[in-house]
């Protein structure tokens, strides 16, 4: 029997620096953030995307925008 599928969300950002603000909030938060590299379906402008659980994804809007950091997109796994 396969294990159950994870879903995950992944926000973009326009900047690295952005990026890695991001990482150092949801982090710091104790959200399991994960850097990749941008897929198709997110648009980052620099090439880096953060990956989180979805049930993480709220909080980490919360935290991003408490921390002045504002992702550029935003994809949900299917």
């Amino acid at each position: 029997m396969a294990p159950p599928t994870r879903r995950f969300v992944v926000f973009g950002f326009a900047t690295p620096h952005d990026a890695l603000a991001a990482e150092a909030l949801l982090k710091h938060a104790g959200l399991d953030a994960v850097p990749i590299p941008a897929p198709r379906s997110v648009k980052a402008l620099c090439g880096i995307a953060m990956r989180l659980p979805s049930e993480q994804a709220t909080h980490a809007e919360k935290l991003m925008a408490a921390g002045g950091v504002r992702p550029s997109s935003r994809a949900d796994s299917r």
